[in-house]
């Protein structure tokens, strides 16, 4: 199983503000192929894994969980969530506790290419599981001062990853892609 942290940030390393809005994504001015390259990647995905913050990020926004025909799993300690998403064409499930039986799981029902679509907490878990193969990220020329970082975590071990993309995006905004150094 490949896990592949696809998201955006501020220069100053926050994936949402201190009152976990993402309205400053707007920042992001369009590019060329910023109409098919997320679709393009999401051709890409077989499954996904989100957490709490992010899901309730996109209910409060009317946006309910947009990606309903993927395989989800949802981190989350709140059991009344996923009755707030509603139906999806594939199975939506929530856990809790320690991912690394999570990981094992998707991986064991044939996932290739697992989406991480937030937030940092869960990041932060997967990468001090060494889980996370590829960041994709979308920096955004704001800082924000405060919010949830690219990984949360106290004790979070030294990974070492390879830069494999850098360009620039529309407003200013930059895209990079690393890969995870292993051996």
């Amino acid at each position: 199983m490949q896990l592949i942290w696809y998201t955006a940030l501020s220069m100053d390393g926050r994936i949402a503000d201190g009152q976990d809005s993402l309205d400053w994504l707007e920042a992001i001015g369009p590019y060329e192929g910023s109409g098919t390259e997320f679709h393009d990647f999401l051709a890409t995905i077989d499954a996904a894994i989100v957490g709490a913050s992010t899901l309730r990020w996109l209910l409060r926004g009317g946006h309910g969980w947009p990606h309903g025909d993927l395989p989800t799993w949802l981190v989350s300690h709140d059991p009344g969530l996923v009755d707030r998403v509603g139906p999806t064409e594939a199975p939506f499930t929530r856990v809790e506790g320690n991912l690394e039986p999570v990981f094992e799981a998707i991986a064991a029902a044939g996932h290739r290419r697992v989406w991480l679509c937030g937030g940092g907490d869960v990041a932060g878990q997967a990468l001090a599981l060494d889980r996370i193969d590829e960041v994709v990220v979308t920096i955004a020329p704001v800082a924000l001062g405060k919010g949830p970082s690219l990984f949360e975590g106290l004790a979070l071990p030294h990974r070492a990853f390879r830069l494999a993309e850098c360009r620039p995006l529309g407003g200013g905004a930059a895209r990079l892609r690393w890969e995870r150094a292993r051996g």
